[in-house]
This record gives structure tokens, C-alpha cells and sequence, in this order.
């Protein structure tokens, strides 16, 4: 993986604080905001937005997030991006196939609700790009991004790549389960783990490719063997293992991370075999209603700002250099370690249909 040079500073003219009101829909209030002397918004040494976009966003109605990612996550992205900038935002959470149907839908009839689109899973987002979903976007000189974060010419970004790993239950669990192996008829009765369906998003087919390329597809077997529970998304998968009601799940780290912050019992692991690592993508929807808000928000999460904001939810960031998240109080191994399992566009295109006939096969699931 090319790692990106360090993100460039602003040069030297004087940085002086501005009260901007946030206005319009969301839960923004008032936030201070740094601005040079050119009135430009400055974070962390690099310009997130001109003074006239500044000037323009004051005047809209705040930004919505279309997002299947996990709300509480997103919800803390967005106050970190409103404590920087002034700026409301809100969101609409749902996971990202049928975040993808209502796209479509609603970009068809020309009232697209989003400002921001932010999905995983390849095949979904080759359908958003067929529909011509995106605006391109030009982000700030200050703010240098690898090569791999930019997609179809800055129709799309890289947002932040996050790992899939698994948690028990330290109350109730009768192991402590050390790898993916340990999640077996032989450690857990039946109807104690929990297991999200492989159609939910990119993340989960991704996991199953993971799965049937390094445990392999007798593991699987034994895996749908032990009777899982089926969820149709890791938020309430990850809330019934935090209830003892579930032993153990795979679970993506931002949404286990964020139960183990609010003092659920549960043990976050990492694996020993390896855990995947899934690309989270970024963009700019066609009619949006607070188009240079959006730019803004683009342009933090792009930032050194945003992506510190995500890795302290969980996620990896674009830029090495900006560390490495946490699992439980332990940080996670860089991104670039051989346990660090990645595919490209290419692959997960080429197996997911596949994949996902083994999944319902072995799983007998239907619905």
C-alpha cells in the first residue's frame, strides 16, 4: 500500500478565532472557529474552507449525511466536524444496501435528500457511479492524499478503511476465545454467537471472503454449525452481545469500540489469524441542498482533523502518519501488517457472488 506524504501545513499568515452561529436544520449551536487572516477556515494548519464558502454555507440549511455507517459513530463524527467548522449536520443512517435502494430512488425522482453519500461494498457503489450519483470534487492544495484514496478522478473518496474483528461477552462467555478458530461447536452452545447476514453491506461480504480465504470453508461450516444468531446489521448484533444475551460476534471495531467506551462488557479481539480491513468511500451527492457545506465536510473528513476523528472511533485512516486506532485500551497493528487482510476492487467484485452462495448455503438463511 503506497503510504501518502505528510499533509502539507498552511503557511504563516495569522490565525485568529471566529464565532461562526451554525444555522439551518441539525444540532449544531455555536462553535468557535479558527480563521487566517484572509478569513479562510484553518484546522489543524490546513484550510478547510474559503472565506466565501464560509459566506455561502452560513446560508444553507446544514449538511445531511447519508451514511451506512453505524449512527453513534457518525453522530460523533458530525459533532467533531461542527466543533471545528460552525457548521450543522445531521444524518440518515441506514445499512448500506438499502441506504442504496433509497439513493437510487430518490435520485431517479430528482429529490436526492443527501448532501453527502458515505457507503462501503464495491457493488454497490458501482451502481451509485452508474447512476452518476457523485460530483467530482477538487479538495484544498493544503490537504495531499495517496493516490488510492482518490477514485474515478475525485468522484469519490477513500473516507477511512475499517476492521472487522470479534467480541465476547466477559460476563457471560465460558472461554475467552483468542482467534477466529476458537468460534466453534466446541467452545459455544448453540445459539451463543451471533453472526450479521452476508448481504447487509461490504463489510460483511468482505468478512466472508476473509473467511473462506484464510479459515476456509469448513470453518465456515462449523461456524454455521453452531447455530448463530442472524442479525441484519452489527449495531444490534453488537447490543445483544453487550446484554449477555450472545456470547460472542464478529463485530467492524467502530461499533464494538464505541459499546466498550460506554462500559459494556465486552472483550474486543484481535484475531490471531488475521482480521479484514474494509474501505469505507466518500462523495458529494447531485442535489444536495447545502452543496458548499457539503465541500466543507468533504474536505475535513479528508483532512488530518477528520481522519483523527475517525481513528479515534475505530477506523484506520487514510494517512498512516495519523496513527492507528484502538481496540479496548490497546492500540491495533498498523495497517500494513501481514495480519491486515485487503482486497481490491477487482477481487471483491470477482468473488462476492460466489461468496455469498456459500454464506446462504451453509447458513440456510432465506429472508
Amino acid at each position: 500500500m503506497k503510504k501518502s506524504q505528510r499533509r502539507g501545513t498552511l503557511a504563516a499568515a495569522t490565525v485568529v478565532a471566529l464565532t461562526l452561529a451554525a444555522c439551518g436544520g441539525g444540532d449544531g449551536g455555536e462553535s468557535e472557529a479558527d480563521v487566517n487572516e484572509d478569513g479562510d477556515l484553518v484546522v489543524e494548519g490546513q484550510v478547510i474552507a474559503t472565506a466565501d464558502q464560509l459566506e455561502e454555507a452560513s446560508g444553507e440549511n446544514g449538511l445531511v449525511l447519508y451514511t451506512g455507517s453505524g449512527e453513534t459513530g457518525e453522530r460523533q463524527l458530525l459533532e467533531q466536524f461542527t466543533e471545528d467548522t460552525g457548521l450543522p449536520a445531521d444524518l440518515v443512517r441506514l445499512v448500506p444496501n438499502r441506504l442504496t435502494e433509497r439513493v437510487l430512488s430518490e435520485h431517479a425522482s430528482g429529490q436526492l435528500g443527501s448532501d453527502v453519500i458515505r457507503i462501503d461494498g464495491w457493488d454497490l457503489v458501482e451502481q451509485l457511479v452508474d447512476a452518476e450519483v457523485f460530483v467530482p470534487h477538487t479538495p484544498p492544495e493544503s490537504i495531499e492524499l495517496p493516490e488510492e484514496a482518490i477514485h474515478e478522478d475525485g468522484a469519490y473518496f477513500m473516507s477511512y478503511n475499517r476492521p472487522y474483528v470479534f467480541a465476547y461477552n466477559n460476563q457471560v462467555a465460558e472461554s475467552e476465545p483468542t482467534s477466529w478458530a476458537d468460534l466453534s461447536p466446541e467452545s459455544f452452545d448453540p445459539g451463543q454467537i451471533g453472526v450479521t447476514q452476508v448481504n447487509v453491506a461490504g463489510s460483511t461480504h468482505l468478512l466472508q471472503r476473509f473467511h473462506l480465504d484464510v479459515m476456509g470453508e469448513e470453518w465456515l461450516g462449523g461456524l454455521a454449525a453452531t447455530e448463530p444468531r442472524i442479525f441484519d446489521s452489527a449495531s444490534p448484533l453488537t447490543d445483544s452481545l453487550a446484554r449477555g444475551e450472545i456470547h460472542a460476534g464478529a463485530v467492524p471495531l467502530t461499533v464494538g469500540q464505541v459499546a466498550y467506551n460506554d462500559g459494556a462488557p465486552i472483550t474486543l479481539v484481535v484475531p490471531e489469524e488475521g482480521f479484514p480491513v474494509n474501505e469505507y468511500i466518500v462523495g458529494l451527492s447531485d442535489g444536495g441542498s447545502s452543496p458548499v457545506t457539503a465541500e466543507i465536510f468533504l474536505n475535513w473528513t479528508l483532512s488530518t482533523a477528520g481522519q483523527s476523528a475517525a481513528t479515534e472511533i475505530g477506523d484506520y485512516p487514510i494517512n498512516p502518519e495519523v496513527g492507528a486506532p484502538t481496540i479496548g485500551d490497546s492500540e491495533m497493528p498498523p495497517l500494513d501488517d501481514e495480519g491486515v487482510y485487503r482486497v481490491t476492487m477487482d477481487e471483491y467484485l470477482e468473488n462476492v457472488d460466489a461468496d455469498t452462495e456459500i454464506w446462504l448455503s451453509l447458513f440456510e438463511y432465506t429472508s
